[in-house]
């Protein structure tokens, strides 16, 4: 003989369950169209009873968007690199040379002073000379970095 009592409780349990996902889902979706009314890739919503106005193409927006990159801000080490840029170490600022792979702000800041001592680098294996960069981390750098003429 089946108990009822305790069906029903289940049945409860997932109706609750069904609502509560309903709930959330009608509040993400809500919550998304309002993000993108705002971020201007909507139509704009406004209070006037007018028609929705697209974006114009002179919004603020898009004029402080770098021409290199459709994101805002300048291209990082990694993206030149696949478009086949690379970074001279004898010219390179410190924010540059710690983008590197493996390099922090301390290692790429010892860089700079190997560099300043040296003059500059006249090969990669210069670079071993810093404290900090071993074998295996020139390795990794090297792909990045622009060829260096032998003197």
């Amino acid at each position: 003989m089946p108990i009822q009592g305790s069906r029903e409780g289940n049945g409860g349990k997932r109706r609750a369950v069904l609502l509560l996902s309903l709930i959330l889902l009608v509040w993400n979706a809500g919550a998304t169209a309002l993000h993108l009314a705002s971020g201007g890739i909507l139509p704009s919503i406004d209070g006037t009873g007018r028609s929705p106005e697209l974006p114009s193409a002179t919004d603020d927006d898009t004029a402080t968007r770098s021409p290199e990159s459709p994101r805002s801000g300048p291209l990082t080490i990694r993206q030149k690199y696949l478009i086949g840029k690379r970074i001279d170490i004898n010219n390179a600022s410190i924010g540059e040379v710690s983008e590197l792979p493996g390099v922090s702000d301390e290692i790429a800041a010892a860089i700079l002073e190997e560099r300043d001592r040296l003059g500059r680098f006249r090969s990669p294996e210069d670079l071993l000379g810093v404290k900090g960069i071993k074998e295996k981390r020139l390795q990794k750098i090297l792909p990045f970095l622009k060829k260096m003429p032998n003197n």
